[in-house]
């Protein structure tokens, strides 16, 4: 007969499915990594997120321009105030990057959003200074995750629309189509991204960030009774 030592009370703590002990904290020591954030060349990842600010005036511009060629509206107003309206938003967009180019704060923040989203896609240490911030962009960024069901429509809202008459309507349907499948791409490799982070976090073990209140109407159940709420007050508005 085989006699088993009986077990120690810290074999008795509660476990995981796995098998790891519970901690007590929310994070899963197991799953982190520890890569060096030195072996990233880190100025070359800033001058690329300069020269990638530039992709969403050109985004912008590709939306807006092919949805005034098609439909002759913008942001719900009609002919030349669209086209102007378009001109300002562009103009605005633009004047971001043009500021961060002179200004050091701006220039300092780009910076940082360019290392924190090589980091989530590279899946890298950004340092100590951006760990946390990119807990949170992968946090928000699975919060979004439904946008990507919706990118298919929106092209389709807007072509069941066009004036199929005009000579302009072809190209401008083949740049929105265009504009959407980047922006889809983007979309579900930023949601890739996001989710590897979340399922083995780069660095050492920290602390969750905290979850602000209208972070969660994000997404989710919250999100859908938002929007049946806007749906109920605009029919109540025109009945």
């Amino acid at each position: 007969m085989i006699v088993r030592p009986s077990p120690s009370p810290l074999d008795r703590r509660p476990t995981w499915p796995s098998g790891d002990p519970v901690t007590g904290r929310d994070e899963h020591p197991a799953r982190w990594t520890t890569p060096d954030p030195d072996a990233v060349d880190w100025a070359e990842v800033e001058r690329r997120g300069r020269r990638a600010g530039l992709l969403l005036p050109t985004l912008v511009i590709a939306l807006g321009a092919s949805r005034v060629l098609l439909t002759g509206d913008y942001a719900g107003l009609h002919g030349a105030a669209a086209r102007w309206l378009l001109v300002a938003v562009v103009l605005l967009v633009l004047a971001a990057p043009a500021a961060a180019a002179v200004v050091p704060g701006l220039r300092a923040r780009q910076d940082a959003a360019a290392r924190m989203q090589h980091a989530l896609r590279a899946h890298v240490d950004p340092g100590p200074g951006l760990r946390s911030r990119v807990d949170v962009l992968a946090r928000r960024s699975l919060r979004l995750r439904w946008m990507g069901r919706t990118l298919p429509v929106l092209p389709l809202s807007v072509l069941v629309q066009a004036d199929w008459e005009s000579s302009a309507v072809v190209p401008a349907a083949l740049v929105l189509l265009a504009a959407y499948c980047a922006l889809a791409v983007w979309h579900h490799r930023q949601v890739a991204a996001a989710a590897r982070w979340i399922a083995v976090p780069v660095g050492p073990v920290r602390p969750v960030p905290p979850v602000p209140w209208w972070e969660p109407w994000l997404g989710g159940r919250r999100l859908l009774a938002l929007l049946v709420g806007y749906v109920l007050v605009v029919v109540a508005i025109v009945l």
